[in-house]
């Protein structure tokens, strides 16, 4: 049965939105900053504001008093969220499921299509108990893990906007925070291992054609044969059995960083020639590049391939895709399962054979 895809996002505030109690600890004691544990509470906002820049809707159900939770919303310096992301507020003291009758009777929408996130077990028993028809996901009990958690929730649309670059207008937040967290280390692999990397790998996905297109013509730096295509060709390529068009999203525990990998396979009857292979220079120095390499690597074992080659060719701008294939290609070749991908990355696929 297919999932249905939600309209509304109902927010708590304490522990939700920010850590700490505002009653308790005003508007300079709550946690919302760029290191941890604030940062946690930021780059769930971050997320929280693209998914209401695909459409949506964003709502606030608390139990608290409204003149000190709009101010933290209005004058916090670190609030990522203000007044006019949200379409409906209801901050007092009555129980949330009558709040909730009353946001979905104002934003003219059925409770069917609302969700609710709130830290408190008890507030979504509550919710649960009173208003079955609302979706109730268990929030992760460490706000390290809100954002991730968020974007690994199944009742939105993934393709709403075919721009990637519009979908995380505010990218250079989580960036930031990233920055700030990587301080606190001398490794970086062990930063690396806090990022909680995961990729998605999907083969031949149509939805993600106008993303592909945009990736083969602005990719440079880490393009090992440029070769701009547009969607016309891409799809042409997917309907082709001797093509595999292959891609993979990133994200972590601050942030989605939407689809940045692409590679174009043609596969032989026992060589797999991988004609294009480029990653978006926002991921690079993490080892995604050779994660998503191992992933063809394996499947071109499993489909018992005698080799692996890839196609390079050397620009001004691409030394970073040169240096990449001098690591792991001999002669632009190699045997199938001879790559090693980096412990701190997980993969996920979908359509995959």
């Amino acid at each position: 049965m297919p999932i249905k895809y939600k309209k509304c996002v109902v927010l708590d505030l304490d522990n939700t939105l920010w850590g700490g109690v505002v009653g308790e600890e005003g508007l300079e004691g709550i946690k919302l900053a760029l290191t941890e544990p604030g940062s946690y509470f930021i780059a769930f906002q971050q997320a929280l504001l693209d998914l209401s820049n695909k459409g949506v809707v964003l709502a606030i159900n608390s139990k608290n008093n409204p003149n000190d939770a709009l101010e933290v919303i209005r004058k916090h310096k670190n609030m990522i969220l203000k007044e006019h992301h949200f379409s409906a507020m209801r901050i007092n003291w009555q129980d949330k499921p009558v709040n909730m009758l009353e946001l979905a009777k104002e934003i003219n929408i059925g409770l069917d299509t609302m969700v609710f996130l709130d830290d408190d077990p008890m507030q979504r028993a509550a919710m649960k108990s009173s208003l079955p028809e609302v979706e109730v996901p268990t929030m992760p009990a460490d706000p390290a893990d809100y954002a991730k958690f968020l974007l690994s929730l199944p009742y939105f649309p993934k393709d709403a906007t075919t721009d990637e670059d519009k979908m995380r207008t505010n990218m250079y937040v989580t960036e930031r925070l990233r920055s700030e967290a990587q301080k606190q280390f001398s490794n970086m692999e062990d930063f690396f291992r806090t990022l909680r990397l995961e990729m998605r790998i999907k083969v031949n996905d149509r939805a993600s054609l106008a993303r592909l297109a945009q990736l083969s013509e602005k990719t440079n730096q880490f393009n090992v044969y440029k070769r701009p295509m547009d969607i016309g060709e891409l799809e042409r390529l997917m309907n082709n059995p001797e093509y595999m068009v292959v891609c993979g999203s990133v994200m972590d525990r601050f942030g989605d960083y939407g689809i940045t990998n692409m590679a174009v396979v043609h596969a032989q009857k026992t060589i797999w020639e991988i004609e294009s292979y480029l990653m978006s220079c926002r991921v690079m120095g993490r080892g995604i590049e050779t994660a998503f390499l191992k992933f063809i690597d394996k499947l071109a074992e499993k489909n018992d391939m005698q080799s692996l080659m890839i196609r390079f060719e050397k620009t001004e701008k691409n030394k970073p895709a040169e240096d990449f294939i001098n690591k792991h290609f001999r002669e632009f070749n190699i045997k199938p399962g001879a790559i090693v991908a980096p412990d701190w990355i997980t993969i996920k696929h979908e359509n995959i054979q």
